[in-house]
């Protein structure tokens, strides 16, 4: 591997005559770590030139080859999603015209690597087998979780089932609450604000300061939890009552439809349409309602359907399951026939009853035997 990062900006002049320009490039590149949180939330443009700002102002203190196997991919990533066709197509512009950006890294105390912004070139390297990758090095960052978060929310759309997973991590770490219960927190809150008339006052504070979010909330009839979750999601300029319609529900969705989200590229309002086709719903077992689901996923996608269309096509996969459902347990006549003479009762019965049953028994044989022979 090459020279070390310099991680100590001092590093990057010798004298006591640079001391103010080390400080006034240490001030830079806070500010632009800063900025690039608050702008990605906002105008994506904007973010990419921040980015790019950032990227030139460590480049002057050098770009360095680290190995691509001393870098780690960020646990905290929101985006859990690279589809293979993203990193090949990475992969081919690697190839081809080399690396024009540099990556950003985050120095760990074991000498290893954090990924800041740049897992796709990283991930096409490693698939490409390249030794080293080019790279510039800042310092942690606080609550280096939600500024990946900002990262990513506006930069590119993230899909809903990775928007609702690391949104409900930030809530966890800002607030301490039990991942599990922060959907239910947040839908109960929403419910009462629905039935209060409520609603309009949280999403016209959604773009307005933080200082003038509390204050609305403060009115509001929320408990602390509440009054928690809505404050973290107010705070990344979400609304709270599109995040738990649209976004939290995500998390409920079947192991084989969240895969189907992340690697094929099914919507997520798609997904909660499919996710209707449950065992329970088709009065099959999961295993086969799990091919269903399957071919309905490749048809959506097949035929790119639309919203409405995935769901006429959902309720008419379960209309012909249930048809069939109550056509196999509607019993014929002569099923039901059957049925009862096999039930019929003979032990309390009288000699006479029995002698009786018996004639009409005969007779109703002889009957099916001159039918079953004229056919």
């Amino acid at each position: 591997m090459s020279k070390k990062p310099q991680i100590d900006l001092s590093n990057l002049f010798s004298g006591a005559e640079y001391s103010q320009e080390v400080h006034a490039l240490e001030t830079k590149i806070t500010e632009l770590q800063a900025e690039i949180e608050q702008l990605r939330s906002v105008d994506s443009q904007q973010v990419e030139t921040k980015v790019q700002e950032l990227r030139s102002t460590l480049t002057s203190g050098g770009v360095i080859d680290i190995s691509v196997e001393q870098i780690d991919p960020n646990p905290d990533q929101p985006r859990q999603t690279f589809s293979p066709e993203s990193i090949n197509g990475m992969m081919v512009s690697l190839a081809s015209d080399g690396q024009q950006e540099p990556i950003i890294l985050i120095e760990q105390p074991d000498g290893r690597y954090l990924l800041f912004d740049g897992e796709r070139r990283w991930r096409a390297a490693l698939q490409l087998q390249w030794g080293t990758i080019k790279a510039v090095i800042i310092p942690c960052p606080e609550a280096l979780h939600r500024r990946v978060l900002l990262a990513n929310l506006h930069r590119e759309n993230l899909n809903p089932l990775d928007m609702a997973e690391a949104l409900i991590k930030e809530i966890a770490q800002t607030s301490n609450l039990n991942e599990q219960d922060i959907p239910r927190i947040l839908r109960t809150a929403v419910r009462r604000l629905e039935r209060q008339g409520k609603t309009n006052q949280i999403s016209e504070i959604v773009v307005v300061s933080p200082e003038s979010q509390q204050e609305v909330l403060a009115e509001l009839e929320l408990n602390s939890s509440e009054k928690s979750v809505l404050s973290v999601l107010l705070s990344l300029q979400l609304n709270p009552a599109s995040i738990n319609t649209n976004i939290f529900p995500m998390l409920g969705l079947a192991a084989d439809l969240k895969q189907a989200i992340r690697t094929q590229g099914l919507g997520g309002i798609q997904a909660i349409a499919v996710q209707r086709c449950n065992a329970k719903a088709l009065g099959i077992k999961e295993a086969e309602a799990k091919k269903v689901r399957a071919k309905l996923v490749k048809r959506i996608l097949q035929e790119k359907l639309s919203v409405a269309k995935t769901r006429a096509l959902v309720s008419s996969e379960i209309s012909s399951y249930l048809k069939e459902q109550a056509k196999e347990q509607t019993p014929s006549r002569a099923t039901g026939m059957i049925r009862q003479v096999r039930e019929i009762a003979l032990d309390n019965m009288e000699q006479q009853e029995l002698e009786a049953l018996k004639v009409a028994l005969a007779s109703k044989l002889n009957e099916i035997e001159s039918k079953l022979s004229a056919q």
